[in-house]
This record gives C-alpha cells, structure tokens and sequence, in this order.
C-alpha cells in the first residue's frame, strides 16, 4: 500500500510500498518524498505548469496538471495505465489521452479520465 498527496504549489509526495513513481529500485518510503516536478510536466519551457489533481488506484497512480495533462505509473495490468503496453511503469509518464483532462479516477483494475472537448 502507498499514499499519494499535493500541495497547493503543485508538488506531488509519495510514500509507502509498491511502485511509488520514484524508480525500479524505491519500493518502499516510510516518509514521504517529493516526486521531481519535470517528472510531472515542468520545465524550462512551461515553469507554471502543477498538479492539481492526484489519485490513487489499488496499485497505480495518476496526477492531472493544470495544462490538462495525464501522468501514470505503477503496475500496469492488461495496460489500465493507458500507455500502450502492460509494462509497469516506474516513473510519472504523460498519457496520449487526445483532449485536455478534467479529471482522473482510478479503481482496482480501471482508470477513467473526463476531458474537456478539444476544440
């Protein structure tokens, strides 16, 4: 089991076991740690993008940006990650979902995301 939160700043904290989006090595954390932000869509190019929405599966994780971005990671049984293969996933990775995302939520073998029309 693991936990996920946020700050209001956009910064994502994780701990626990499991695949926390900290590496193949890092599967257990009894406190939390800070996931790196261009993990999760800042850089250079777009310093203000956060997240502002993070959600927590049975064994998988998913933050929504500002920017209406999709990042997943964990296990990723029959591909509930979205990414195309059913490779677990040990870093946050943006999903090509097709349209800004409104919001994610995540069950134990699912994922379901609501986008905003992209015209």
């Amino acid at each position: 089991m693991y936990a996920c939160m946020y700050a209001e700043s956009g910064e994502v904290w994780v701990w626990g076991y499991g695949i926390l989006g900290l590496g193949p090595k890092v599967n257990q954390c009894p406190i939390p740690q800070r996931i790196p932000p261009t993990l999760l869509g800042q850089n250079e190019l777009q310093p203000d993008t956060k997240v502002v929405q993070i959600q927590a599966g049975m064994s998988h994780l998913a933050a929504v940006t500002n920017k209406g971005d999709l990042f997943m990671w964990g296990h990723n049984r029959g591909g509930l990650l979205g990414l195309g293969h059913d490779k677990d996933q040990y870093f946050p990775l943006r999903v090509a979902v097709g349209a800004p995302v409104k919001k994610v939520t995540l069950g134990i073998d699912h994922t379901m995301a609501l986008c905003r029309d992209p015209i």
